[in-house]
């Protein structure tokens, strides 16, 4: 996983101002906790049942806990009392002091492999940002590195604020066609293109990210026009391709929303390579496919 140089401390916020079609992390999508359900860990206790206020669960000894989504208030009194993480809430709240504590336990690996930490999400610029420079603040007075994993759907003081500490931004580009970017997004890019101009004014490294999405963005009309937008206008360090995969399709399920699954054929090995030829034939030498900087911890 690419999330910056070295071994890294990942920080995942909830919330996400876009509904991407090929989201893989759709428990990251709400700024609030989501209760998420793997019936395989279930081992009948129906402890769920029973703590449950507002009787949203129902428990059947051959099927085990069915949750009606429409009552669940999402409050965790189940996933507190369930004994295997049958149930569990997908976010929680930290107090500053933790996440430092979580931070520098790992400052042996930063160290030694220059590493550091990340904001992923989620968006975490989407965050309040007052408390969210309270933080970044605290990080960069330890001297460590940090990096901000963004989509760029978010107000300029966001980005510009946060632009004071990062020492990298990997950023997501998905589509330049404003009208496809809202029917696979729905959200206009204009915001996005205009903040990654301004940070790439800033000559703040930034490592581009775009998802590779056949059917969506992945056509070579769609690839031809991204690539010479971002040769005539942005600076880059990187630009990886990122192949589509459906590894958290499942996550729908399990946080019950199983209707906005939505699913796309994942390009071969063929079709990125394909994809790389087009961004390095407009100067973009610097793309690759994938990423394969390791993690040292995610919270």
């Amino acid at each position: 996983m690419e999330n910056g140089p070295g071994l890294r401390t990942t920080l995942f916020f909830s919330g996400c101002p876009l509904r991407c079609a090929w989201c893989h992390n759709p428990e990251g999508l709400s700024y609030n906790p989501v209760l998420m359900h793997f019936p395989d860990r279930c081992i009948q206790c129906a402890a769920c049942e029973h703590v449950c206020p507002v009787g949203a669960i129902s428990y059947d000894p051959s099927v085990g806990p069915t949750i009606d989504r429409a009552l669940c208030t999402n409050c965790g009194d189940c996933a507190a009392v369930c004994p295997t993480d049958s149930l569990v809430m997908s976010a929680r709240l930290y107090s500053l002091e933790e996440i430092m504590h979580t931070i520098l336990r790992d400052r042996p690996f930063f160290d030694r492999s220059h590493g550091g930490v990340t904001f992923s999400g989620g968006e975490p610029l989407a965050q309040n940002i007052k408390n969210l420079e309270k933080l970044m603040k605290a990080i960069k007075d330890e001297r460590i590195n940090l990096a901000i994993d963004t989509g760029g759907d978010v107000s300029p003081n966001s980005i510009q604020t946060t632009a004071r500490y990062a020492d990298s931004f990997l950023y997501d580009f998905k589509h330049l066609d404003a009208a496809k970017h809202k029917e696979f997004t729905g959200f206009s890019n204009e915001r996005i293109l205009n903040n990654l101009i301004w940070l790439s004014d800033q000559d703040i490294p930034i490592h581009l990210r775009i998802p590779v999405i056949p059917g969506a963005n992945g056509s070579d009309e769609d690839l031809n026009s991204m690539a010479e937008w971002i040769a005539d206008n942005v600076k880059t360090e990187t630009i990886s391709l990122l192949p589509y995969h459906r590894f958290g399709s499942d996550k729908y399920d399990r946080i019950g929303i199983p209707e906005r699954k939505r699913l796309f054929e994942p390009p071969t090995a063929e079709f990125m390579q394909g994809a790389r030829e087009i961004f390095r034939s407009k100067g973009l030498q610097q793309t690759q496919i994938g990423g394969a900087i390791l993690v040292s911890n995610v919270i």
